[in-house]
């Protein structure tokens, strides 16, 4: 009972005085949304595999299309207001590498932060009517992704082969 009286002392003691530390956000306070932002989960299929392209925009973000041909998404919205802000995060295994953004047939220079496993693209603007922003990378899947399972399955089956003859050894 005594033992339970002083780890429960400590855990408490432990959620009262420890400071607590928070990450500090990606995306500078100047860049970040003025008001609510909508977010959208858009599901894109490149070859065989699925990815989630997430964007948040404080205007209508309408749809979301992949040119695998161009290593480009095209991001299609309509606002009806200036002062327009999305942030859009791109799996690195879709589309990566150097990422050329052109808006209403103009190139742009966004802010772009490579992080883990995506990156994210903010966009300030303020343009109203339609717009279409075209992200394009240099690089599209993993090179040889389609060849995966091939080699995969061919490795499997040397292993298999050299255990086998290291049995009859």
């Amino acid at each position: 009972m005594k033992s339970v009286l002083v780890l429960l002392s400590l855990l408490i003691s432990g959620l009262l005085f420890v400071q607590a530390y928070g990450q500090t956000p990606a995306v500078p306070q100047h860049m970040a949304l003025d008001h609510q932002g909508i977010k959208w989960n858009w599901k894109i299929k490149a070859d065989d595999y699925n990815f989630v392209v997430t964007t948040v925009s404080n205007y209508d973000m309408k749809n979301v299309t992949l040119n695998k041909d161009n290593k480009e998404l095209i991001f299609e919205g309509n606002s009806a207001h200036d002062g327009n802000i999305a942030e859009i995060q791109i799996p690195h295994d879709l589309i990566n590498g150097n990422l050329t953004v052109i808006q209403n047939g103009q190139q742009i220079s966004p802010l772009i932060i490579n992080s883990g496993n995506s990156s994210l693209v903010v966009l300030k603007f303020n343009q109203t009517g339609d717009i279409t922003t075209n992200i394009m990378g240099t690089t599209y899947l993993p090179e040889f992704s389609g060849m995966a399972e091939l080699v995969m399955m061919t490795s499997i089956v040397i292993v298999m082969l050299f255990t086998t003859k290291m049995r009859r050894i």
